[in-house]
């Protein structure tokens, strides 16, 4: 009987131990997000269809590099220290997709379709200099696709680093598709962007150093603005992914693939070395045939690089940018 006397009373302690610290992170929570609010954007605010969007653009001079980020919540700040750099060559433009960072959500559905639509309105609306050198990561390089199906004329050459494959599906087992493809945990992502957890747990988004000071003092603080818009497009993610795969011609557009060749990146998430030995092989096979977008296309192998390559070795897409520029001269396109 004593037993069970402690045992609802040890429960009821940590019960209201349980809610004293939800009611702190929900307050820590309020606060920092009035915080937050006071922080200016680092480029400038523009309306599209009725919504505000955030881009950063930097440089002078054509043609303009343009950034399309990953399926990241951080937005245009993976490119920030890369823009630094190329904008004193060129025009360099990055931005937030709608409901990432500084840009307000605003009611276009989130396709592939769409997103393109949203940043060639965007390009045009700050009257951003063509033709644009396309340089996606990731998830970014899947969205790129439906920007060249509408608007190839606009476009002088394209970058791809460590792109998703959309039609992944061909290439891995059942078993490491549903590995690569399980997504972040929506519900209790919520639930910590709701009571301060997640600010806390995305606060190291950026290795140490110098050049990642700003965005490390970012990240955090404005995460919870990102949080919504990052989950909804993972909802989106199979069916952007399912169009983009139709989408498999860029013509003779000049294409670079960056591959990262680190062997050891997928130990992270993938324990079962056969798995992962699966992965490497399946990665290999899916950038090569990334080249078969275009007929004038080339691959950069990048080694001690993992997928986040703009921070492993961003010297490499910068070099990457300079060729492909150099590229796009010889074929006489002028700027």
């Amino acid at each position: 009987m004593k037993i069970l006397q402690w045992t609802k009373k040890i429960a009821f302690v940590l019960f209201v131990i349980l809610i004293l610290l939800l009611i702190t992170g929900f307050v820590f929570e309020k606060v920092s997000r009035s915080k937050a609010e006071r922080i200016p954007p680092d480029g400038k605010l523009v309306d599209i269809d009725g919504h505000k969007m955030h881009y950063l653009q930097k440089g002078s001079g054509g043609p303009t590099v343009v950034f399309e980020t990953g399926f990241d919540p951080a937005g245009h700040l993976q490119w920030y220290h890369i823009q630094q750099d190329l904008s004193k060559s060129y025009t360099t433009f990055s931005y937030d997709r709608s409901g990432l960072l500084w840009s307000e959500r605003g009611e276009q559905p989130k396709t592939g379709e769409k997103m393109a639509e949203e940043l060639h309105r965007l390009l045009e609306k700050t009257n951003t200099p063509k033709p644009y050198i396309l340089v996606g990561h990731s998830f970014g390089g899947t969205l790129i696709r439906f920007f060249v199906k509408k608007y190839p004329e606009d476009i002088a050459g394209i970058v791809l680093v460590d792109s998703q494959y959309p039609d992944d599906k061909k290439y891995l087992s059942p078993e490491l598709y549903k590995i690569v493809n399980q997504g972040l945990p929506a519900g209790f992502l919520k639930f910590a962007n709701t009571f301060g957890a997640a600010r806390l747990m995305f606060r190291n988004m950026f290795p140490p150093g110098t050049d990642y000071q700003y965005q490390n003092s970012i990240m955090p603080a404005l995460l919870y603005k990102s949080a919504d818009a990052v989950l909804e497009e993972q909802d989106q993610m199979s069916a952007v992914k399912r169009n983009a795969a139709l989408i498999n011609s860029f013509g003779n557009i000049p294409l670079s693939v960056l591959t990262a060749a680190d062997t050891g990146r997928y130990d992270g998430f993938i324990k079962d070395p056969n798995l992962k030995n699966e992965m490497l092989e399946a990665w290999d096979k899916m950038q090569k045939d990334l080249l078969l977008l275009s007929s004038d296309s080339k691959q950069i192998l990048v080694p001690n690089s993992g997928h986040y390559m703009n921070q492993d070795q961003p010297k490499v897409i910068e070099d990457a940018i300079n060729e492909m520029y150099e590229r796009t001269i010889n074929k006489k396109i002028n700027y």
